[in-house]
């Protein structure tokens, strides 16, 4: 009986290696044909000491600029409007309500942030299995379609002190790129990210990533 059980825990673990191997070598493959996208997005954000939860939506662009960096835009509808951008290592963030334009120049901590950015679009399974300890996590339905969940945990000491672990919802079937993205602080508190009717590599206007504030913008440098 005790073979039986361990010659079933063997080839179970087997298993998952080959199923993990096989997601990592479909992601090698749309890395390199990553260029843009665009989504629907649902942002949730926990904050733990608070125990409180709170939700965005809005859209998401994101085109491919180097091998290693992306030019990124989110308008946000709800509950407020908003418009996010991030471009060389620069967050802008523009508030419509009190026409005021927020710049965060993130420089110093620009090589993680655009890791954490070209998560899931852009970059490889090769390179995550060399920046985190991946591992399957169990499967789940999202938006309908049946989909793994890694578990990543990073390696680098500069990265860990950003996220504890960083979660992503893979499709089973077809395109790798993830249907949801969890990104755990040390804090506990966590933003939960999900994507509805994605596009790669879409025909992006020009001006898509652009951010045109109006005339009598307020300019805000918060930290400074």
């Amino acid at each position: 009986m005790v073979c039986v059980v361990l010659t079933g825990s063997l080839a179970s673990r087997a298993s998952a290696k080959d199923n993990l191997q096989e997601i990592l070598s479909r992601m090698d493959k749309a890395a390199s044909e990553f260029k843009s996208m665009t989504a629907q997005v649902t942002y949730l954000t926990h904050v733990e000491v608070l125990g409180d939860n709170t939700t965005e939506t809005g859209s998401v662009t994101m085109k491919k600029v180097q091998p290693d960096e992306v030019q990124g835009k989110v308008d946000f509808v709800t509950p407020d409007r908003k418009t996010v951008t991030i471009e060389k290592r620069r967050v802008q963030v523009y508030l419509p309500k009190i026409n005021t334009l927020q710049i965060f120049d993130l420089d110093k901590h620009g090589g993680q942030l655009d890791k954490f950015f070209m998560l899931g679009f852009g970059t490889s399974g090769t390179e995550l299995a060399a920046s985190y300890s991946v591992t399957l996590s169990g499967s789940e339905t999202i938006n309908g379609l049946a989909a793994t969940r890694l578990q990543l945990i990073p390696k680098e000491g500069e990265a860990k002190s950003y996220v504890e672990k960083l979660e992503l919802w893979v499709p089973n079937q077809g395109d790798p790129y993830p249907l949801r993205e969890k990104i755990w602080e040390p804090s506990g508190d966590y933003r939960l990210v999900t994507y509805n009717e994605l596009q790669i590599n879409p025909s992006l206007k020009p001006d898509a990533l652009q951010l045109n504030p109006p005339a009598g913008v307020k300019r805000d440098h918060p930290g400074k």
